[in-house]
């Protein structure tokens, strides 16, 4: 079992962002998060935790010690079990590193941007002293892996300034960088006011590939650069329909068949208002989890996909693909083997899914 956990606190709402936070929430709301937390984890072993949000070191010291607690209490651990969790630089201090470090195998800081301006444009509220301590205390804090967050395409980004993101990402001692391009579907409020370009976004995405590389840092996913040892199991297992466990407001699982969405909304998750049902037919789910694969470079191999919930045949996998590979031409490497994506049909991703489905 996999599970997510959504700490839905911040303290602003980032331009970029369109995943569900709550602003300025007082301490006794924490509070009450943490007691339901303690509530309705149900208790047993898992293989990935990934805390998210929001900004879970939003969370002061005390109160991200009392979440370590109830998530020591609730679950144990398969062995070398990948635990992680999200971090805003200008959140962390020495005291709340060393509580993460306690617990935590992994850990994710949202950088955005390397350029304070680029990250003024967004509405990240990060000075470069405080992103230069945070990097710092990481660093020295020895995690097993680590990852920083970056976003290209922004406004009025050159491609001078995203190749020096990339130098300062790779170079920070991160042994996973995640490259994710603004767009509408990603963003919030600069949603509003924002057009893709496509192709700047292409030059971007082509060059995030040449300098990462060039630092051993390759590409595994469309958004997503690491070592060969550190992939992220959470999120891989995800991709490939595993089986995931989801608390808090706006989190999501998967218990093989349905997907189940919690109440995006603090005061109603905390009232206990139960979790929305995306309930769609086997065929429909199975093609779902067979697109998402396909972000990642190495696609489905028929072992991969026969571990799938329900799995249909690898024959009927190949049927799928080369029919889409017909109305895609040059997207798909089709072999009796494997199925994935060209470099192009990454690019376009987006396009392959909506075929598939």
């Amino acid at each position: 079992m996999n599970c997510y956990i959504h700490v839905p606190f911040c303290a602003s709402k980032c331009g970029y962002c369109a995943f569900y936070s709550e602003a300025g929430v007082q301490m006794a709301q924490m509070d009450a998060y943490l007691d339901r937390l303690e509530k309705v984890i149900i208790p047993e072993k898992l293989t990935t935790l990934y805390v998210g949000g929001g900004t879970p070191t939003y969370l002061d010291s005390d109160r991200l010690s009392r979440l370590i607690e109830i998530l020591r209490s609730k679950f144990s651990f398969f062995p070398d079990a990948e635990k992680s969790i999200e971090a805003n630089p200008e959140t962390l201090t020495g005291e709340k590193v060393a509580i993460l470090r306690s617990f935590f195998t992994r850990i994710s800081v949202g950088i955005q941007s390397f350029d304070a301006v680029l990250r003024q444009k967004i509405g990240r509220q990060c000075s470069r002293e405080a992103l230069e301590r945070a990097l710092t205390l990481v660093r020295e804090a020895d995690f097993k892996h680590w990852n920083c967050d970056l976003i290209y395409s922004l406004p009025d980004e050159n491609l001078s300034q995203w190749e020096n993101d990339l130098h300062l990402a790779a170079g920070c001692g991160a042994d996973h960088v995640s490259c994710y391009s603004l767009t509408p579907e990603r963003s919030a409020l600069l949603g509003q006011d924002f057009d893709v370009d496509d192709e700047r976004e292409k030059i971007m995405f082509d060059k995030a590939q040449e300098v990462l590389s060039s630092y051993g840092i390759n590409r595994y996913e469309v958004s997503n650069y690491a070592r060969e040892d550190a992939w992220c199991q959470h999120n891989l297992n995800v991709w490939r329909g595993g089986l995931l466990r989801g608390y808090g407001p706006a989190a999501a699982d998967f218990d093989g068949v349905d997907r189940h969405i919690e109440v995006e909304s603090l005061d109603k998750w905390l009232a206990g208002v139960a979790p929305e049902t995306d309930a769609i037919s086997p065929g429909k789910r199975l093609n779902e989890i067979f697109a998402v694969n396909l972000r990642t470079l190495s696609g489905w191999t028929p072992e991969l996909w026969q571990k799938v919930p329900g799995a249909d045949s690898w024959k009927k996998r190949l049927d799928v693909a080369q029919k889409s590979a017909m109305r895609n031409p040059g997207c798909w490497q089709i072999g009796a083997e494997s199925i994935r994506l060209s470099n192009q049909g990454l690019l376009w991703w987006n396009d392959i899914a909506s075929d598939l489905l």
